[in-house]
């Protein structure tokens, strides 16, 4: 009988990364992140005016974003309020993808 070979575990830090770029990727999540860098503290409901989705599709991104430790989060009174944990490298990163993408979309305009 053939011995299973064992793969090596995943290393963490990329684990880590691969999550937080999926995360990025999606549009909804990518907005509230935008939202959350631009505005500071905000509450669920001004974060759902200013996404355009529902309470409940907006609270089920922010829990994702919480198991990532992208978001943070503090109850006041009646009210929960979200915020970007690390604003500097998350702000870095979208710098990035933003430069990414323009560069990319020039080099397709020199193709044409």
């Amino acid at each position: 009988m053939r011995r299973l070979v064992q793969t090596k575990p995943m290393r963490e830090i990329l684990y880590r990364e691969t999550r937080v770029a999926r995360i990025l990727g999606e549009p909804s999540k990518y907005k509230i992140i935008n939202v959350l860098l631009r505005y500071g503290p905000i509450n669920v409901y001004d974060i759902t005016k200013r996404v355009q989705r529902s309470q409940p599709t907006v609270s089920h991104h922010l829990a994702a974003l919480k198991k990532l430790e992208i978001v943070r989060y503090e109850t006041k009174s009646d009210c929960v309020y979200y915020w970007v944990k690390y604003p500097q490298e998350l702000r870095a990163i979208l710098e990035s993808l933003q430069a990414f993408i323009q560069r990319t979309q020039k080099g397709l305009d020199s193709e044409t």
